[in-house]
């Protein structure tokens, strides 16, 4: 069924750039054992359930001109095209993380689906990896994990009836040029009356807003280009650099419980010291704390398995200028709360709201023009980085028997901003994926490194054992 792109969905394609690549990147960590995945059985197994996933059969079709958002088809993906498979040849334990660097690295091809699978042996662990590549525009995080649901067991040795055989999945049409064009016109005309409902609700939004500001007085509210100067922000090349590391989950959720706290207030403690130490050691660290965007999820109950992006954003500070863990936490979670009050004042849907109204054209154009201009070096980053925290499946999970031990994710950076860090638990393994341009952000792996003595530094000072 001809699908046109949601607004959030069509501005990630309307913004990417060649140094931009806003696509993410998944890692299924799975146990070691024998016998080893084969691409072969990968292939099969995909084939298998490919009739239940939407996003692995979208293709784009462009409307001439940038003139309207674009529309999906489906189409039967060939899936020798997409899923791959690589061994690791460096006994380094970074090529694994050069590897995935290099997938992030290059662009997707939009002439067809615009996904790619990576089986990946020669793990240092023994085990293999699935690496998943996706365009932003297909889905957001928790949308990713649907798809981990249609793809993974929760058993070794799964029921039968999962294993049905596919059925033919024909070639949709691709939407002739003047229905493209007569859409278009279409919602030319219709454009000035979305403008005078979207401005409305944007009203009522903006009256929220300053509701939710008066009622949050004194708190710490971080907004957006109010951040440090740092030597990591400006333009960015196409390059990447990539680490994974582990922290305990259950220790944590005893550093939330012994606080009073949450997880993910945790989670931004542990990022603001290991940040802190990082920028010390750089002899940069600014007299005001960092400004960090958090991914927040709009998706309602029913939405919870749709494609595409469901996504606003708040602001919070990370406080790397406090020295001290206990009171770094208590101030995180204060700071993260007023963050969350004011998105929900200022409402979740209004970035769809607004995405929807702009013609890709309007936002590729000077989206274009800016990366070329190098302007990003010259004023204040929007963000200081965007950090992410992804709850991941509750149960055991299986790839064609073999078990998953961890999961991570990679989200996309841009001018400006090149440092994304991106948590995901699963089991008791909470995975950390940072992304950096390594022509900006020359030692990501120090960087990355430091986040285990950050969680230490906290749990000494909660007596957490």
């Amino acid at each position: 069924m001809v699908q046109q792109l949601r607004g959030v969905d069509a501005a990630f394609l309307a913004l990417e750039s060649p140094t931009g690549h806003l696509q993410g990147v998944g890692v299924v960590r799975l146990a070691p054992g024998e016998p080893p995945l084969v691409l072969d059985e990968l292939i099969a197994l995909v084939a298998r359930r490919l009739p239940r996933s939407t996003v692995l059969h979208r293709q784009l079709v462009n409307v001439p001109g940038g003139l309207d958002r674009p529309y999906w088809i489906d189409v039967e993906p060939d899936l020798r095209q997409h899923i791959h498979a690589h061994r690791l040849q460096d006994d380094d334990p970074a090529a694994f993380e050069r590897f995935c660097a290099g997938l992030a690295a290059s662009p997707i091809d939009r002439s067809g689906p615009m996904w790619e699978f990576w089986l990946v042996d020669g793990l240092r662990s023994g085990g293999q990896a699935l690496v998943i590549k996706m365009h932003h525009s297909l889905c957001d995080g928790i949308g990713s994990l649907a798809l981990i649901a249609q793809l993974f067991d929760q058993e070794a040795d799964p029921p039968a009836e999962r294993e049905s055989p596919p059925e033919p999945h024909p070639d949709e049409a691709s939407p002739a040029l003047p229905w493209l064009l007569g859409r278009a016109a279409l919602h030319a005309l219709r454009w000035p009356f979305a403008v005078v409902a979207t401005s409305a609700g944007l009203v009522r939004s903006m009256a929220r807003l300053g509701g939710g500001i008066g009622a949050l007085r004194g708190a710490e509210l971080a907004a957006p280009l109010a951040t440090p100067h740092l030597s990591f922000h400006g333009p960015i090349t196409a390059d990447r650099s990539v680490a994974f590391r582990d922290l305990p989950l259950d220790r944590v959720k005893a550093i939330a419980h012994a606080s009073g706290t949450h997880v993910n207030d945790v989670i931004l403690a542990v990022l603001a010291g290991t940040l802190r130490e990082w920028l010390l050691g750089r002899d940069e660290l600014p007299e005001q704390p960092l400004v960090a965007a958090v991914p927040v999820s709009t998706r309602g109950p029913d939405e919870l398995f749709e494609p595409g992006n469901y996504v606003s954003a708040c602001f919070v500070h990370l406080p790397t200028n406090i020295a001290e863990p206990r009171e770094r936490l208590v101030v995180t979670a204060a700071v993260a709360d007023a963050g969350k009050k004011l998105h929900a004042a200022f409402g979740g849907s209004t970035l769809e709201r607004l995405t929807s109204l702009t013609y890709p054209l309007v936002l590729s154009v000077p989206a274009a023009l800016y990366q070329r201009s190098g302007i990003a070096a010259r004023h204040p980053a929007p963000v200081n980085l965007v950090v992410s925290n992804v709850a991941g499946p509750p149960c055991e999970l299986f790839l064609a028997g073999r078990r998953a031990e961890a999961f991570y994710a990679l989200g996309p950076i841009f001018d400006g901003v090149s440092l994304n860090v991106t948590a995901i638990s699963f089991r008791n393994v909470l995975g950390f994926g940072y992304l950096a341009c390594p022509d900006v952000l020359t030692d990501l792996t120090e960087l990355a490194d430091g986040q285990e003595q950050a969680l230490e530094d906290l749990a000494a000072a909660y007596g957490v054992r």
